[in-house]
């Protein structure tokens, strides 16, 4: 009976974190967008919250297999849902491209993820098309 009660207490815990995050997220929205907005009017505020609520479902909409480019994403969310959702695509679409070199390049996307790769596979897809275009990292 107690492992029940700390099972579900812990999962209440979880839910009230959970809520009390959204609840964050969505205070910052509205903030946000009367700071930004404020100068046009109501109906401006309204629209930047609006759009702001539907990236930001947008976002959490991603596959499961995208959660730590989310995750990464989301330290940026002060800039806004539409930063975070692009960041997102962004290194989604570039994580697939990296996929897609040819075996030559194995070496210079290993170093970059060495020296970068906690930025996301957007810089390392840009450090390893720069380093691609040297000549010495031809030879």
């Amino acid at each position: 009976m107690k492992k029940h009660l700390s099972l579900i207490s812990a999962a209440a815990a979880l839910s009230l974190m959970a809520a009390y995050a959204v609840a964050g997220e969505e205070d910052e929205i509205v903030t946000g967008c009367h700071f930004s907005n404020g100068e046009w009017g109501t109906d401006a505020i309204h629209i930047c919250i609006n759009e702001n609520r539907a990236l930001r479902e947008q976002v959490l909409a991603y596959s499961p297999e995208h959660k730590r480019i989310v995750e990464r994403c989301r330290r940026g969310l002060e800039l806004g849902w539409q930063w975070v959702k692009n960041c997102v695509d962004k290194d989604i679409e570039a994580a697939a491209e990296l996929q897609k070199y040819p075996a030559q390049f194995v070496g210079l996307i290993e170093d970059c993820e060495k020296e970068i790769g906690h930025r996301g596979a957007a810089k390392v897809k840009a450090c390893v098309d720069k380093a691609a275009e040297t000549p010495s990292s031809r030879n």
